[in-house]
């Protein structure tokens, strides 16, 4: 009996298959009848010099347009870069904030590149250092040397806007600082769980009053580091911790140093992987690229080592020369920001087909799983339609000035 229901069911997906092409086959004869214009010459158009692809859930493909074009991805890299965070670090990975003690009563502060050291970590950790029994503090230290000093990583140069913050292993509210001014005009914090420190009170004095604004703190490590030290001594005398110097120190751990409390982080793998995937987070993608080369190589993690382990997992995952080939997915770091980096439709398709079991990752929009990618004459979807027989993946890739990928999907989506 179980056996004639498999078959059944095989059956059925199969009728719904083929009963899916008789519906296109029609959909397009009615377009063409209407428009005079048939729907794969009106994708053609809207792409351009770009690809589209849809394939049917069993791996049909229904679209195809360009598939084997080698294009700028952006952004949709972070889907494959979640697969490899997922495959190489595990899924009960932790980033992970370690704090140590000297014999002259000093605090160092060694970051290990947890994205989301947000200020609510911050107030959480400094609770259970006093807990822990810490209750003065000379000195606080900064160590944000498990990061190589200037990762070779793509930026967004010229901009104040946190989709451009550096990279660092120790870095607090995504190396941001959220301003804001109140009905009168004066500075304040832009979130109510952030002091406003004197560092981001002297930030405040290149900009005019106006509404609330998030800004990164540029390339310059020294100012996302003055911005940690200034929240840690303000939620380490919240708890009852007095810090007797406010002066800004940069240091290494060595040997003079004792481990006092290692911290992980409150979020998990996944909970990054959703914020990174949800807001496309620059940030947070290459915390994770580089991390991914720190957990094979030990740290400093470096650029190098990352790239070596990212190509790697990428074969191991998807196939051979994923990773370093342009015509399926040349990838170099986990933002999708550098222009350097290329991927096919057809390269892309596949990859859709191994990550099915983690779809639902993608935002939802529209009823529609997707990930966007988008650069100066730089628009991309990928991602899954979902109709009757299941997930139908689907890749727009266009490198031209406009941006057609809404109207495109929206062809697609008539379809089922």
């Amino acid at each position: 009996m179980a056996e004639n229901s498999i078959a059944l069911s095989k059956g059925s997906v199969s009728a719904s298959l083929h009963i899916l092409t008789l519906l296109l086959t029609l959909w397009a004869s009615s377009v063409s009848a209407q428009s005079g214009v048939r729907p794969t010459e009106r994708l053609s158009e809207l792409a351009g010099d770009g690809s589209v692809l849809l394939h049917s859930p069993s791996g049909e493909a229904l679209v195809s347009i360009n598939p084997d074009r080698a294009l700028v991805p952006a952004s949709i890299i972070k889907i494959p870069l979640t697969q490899v965070a997922l495959t190489a670090l595990g899924e009960d990975f932790r980033f992970e904030t370690h704090f140590y003690t000297n014999e002259d009563g000093d605090l160092l502060i060694r970051g290990l590149g947890d994205p989301f050291l947000v200020s609510e970590e911050i107030a959480s950790i400094s609770n259970t250092l006093a807990t822990h029994g810490l209750t003065q503090v000379r000195r606080l230290v900064m160590d944000d040397f498990a990061f190589e000093s200037s990762p070779d990583l793509p930026v967004e140069r010229g901009t104040d806007q946190p989709y451009g913050a550096r990279n660092s292993a120790l870095a607090v509210n995504f190396n941001t600082v959220n301003l804001a001014w109140s009905s009168a005009g004066n500075l304040i914090s832009g979130e109510p769980q952030t002091p406003l420190t004197e560092f981001a009170r002297e930030l405040a004095g290149d900009f005019s009053p106006g509404e609330a604004q998030r800004i990164n703190l540029g390339e310059n490590p020294f100012a996302g580091l003055r911005q940690a030290q200034q929240l840690f001594q303000f939620f380490l005398q919240e708890n009852g911790i007095t810090v007797s110097d406010n002066n800004f120190y940069r240091n290494g751990v060595n040997d003079q140093w004792t481990l006092f409390y290692r911290h992980r982080s409150s979020r998990s793998l996944q909970d990054n992987l959703d914020g990174m995937l949800r807001y496309s987070n620059n940030f947070i993608a290459n915390q994770l690229f580089l991390t991914l080369g720190a957990q094979r190589s030990g740290y400093p993690a470096t650029t190098e080592a990352a790239r070596n382990l990212l190509q790697q997992q990428l074969v191991q995952l998807y196939g051979d020369n994923y990773g370093r080939d342009e015509n399926s997915l040349l990838m170099l770091e986990g933002s999708g920001l550098s222009r350097t980096q290329r991927a096919s439709a057809s390269g892309m398709i596949h990859i859709l087909e191994v990550f099915k079991p983690h779809a639902q990752l993608l935002p939802e929009v529209g009823g529609v799983l997707r990930k966007s990618g988008t650069l100066a004459g730089v628009y991309n979807f990928i991602g899954y339609l979902q109709g009757p027989a299941g997930l139908y993946p689907f890749v727009i890739l266009t490198n031209q000035s406009v941006n057609n990928r809404a109207e495109i999907l929206r062809l697609l989506q008539t379809m089922l």
